[in-house]
């Protein structure tokens, strides 16, 4: 579930895998990961934000599969390197029958900036992974210190926190094919 060494991720295992693991396994995986891609140790705002993002989605997820119990098969990955991109990856990959971009951004308003990143991870990822069971790709931009935000700019649907979970649980809903397979998708951006 961890990351390895020549992982494209710092973090992998289903939404069932995330809500069992502990703060530390987690945050250990994820800093070793940096290491090896960086060279270096992640700074403390990095930091900060995977620790946030840790327990944003530790409390939405958590109430999704109270929804949602089948929905704790689906895979998350976090730090995700997308293949021949020239830039990082997206922060968190959610494999349910559609393939979640989602960038988490320090911010409580909207960035355009923000919004085009979260775009342009999206389309690296639709890139390297063309056709995967034909999943649809969709970029979510978190804005990490708003409220009570559901918006979209573009392709880009743009999130507070406190919304990931009504919006996972809504596209789940949607989505009628099987999860994507997240060995298979792997593989196809090797």
């Amino acid at each position: 579930m961890t990351g390895e060494n020549k992982k494209p991720y710092g973090w992998r295992g289903t939404i069932h895998d995330f809500l069992l693991v502990s703060r530390q396994e987690w945050r250990s995986a994820l800093d070793r990961h940096h290491a090896e891609r960086m060279g270096r140790p992640a700074n403390d705002h990095q930091g900060a934000m995977w620790e946030r993002v840790f327990d944003v989605f530790s409390k939405e997820l958590k109430q999704l599969v109270q929804v949602k119990p089948e929905l704790k098969h689906y895979t998350v990955i976090f730090e995700y390197e997308v293949p021949h991109a020239s830039v990082r990856g997206p922060d968190v990959v959610l494999l349910g029958s559609s393939v979640f971009v989602l960038e988490f951004a320090d911010c409580d308003e909207i960035i355009q900036a923000h919004v085009d990143a979260t775009n342009a991870y999206a389309c690296d990822v639709q890139k390297e992974h063309p056709e995967p069971n034909k999943a649809e790709i969709i970029p979510v931009l978190v804005c990490a210190r708003a409220k009570d935000m559901i918006r979209r700019a573009g392709d880009v649907i743009i999130l507070s926190p406190d919304h990931i979970g009504d919006f996972l649980n809504v596209q789940a809903e949607i989505e009628t094919d099987l999860p994507v397979d997240p060995d298979d998708w792997l593989a196809l951006g090797s």
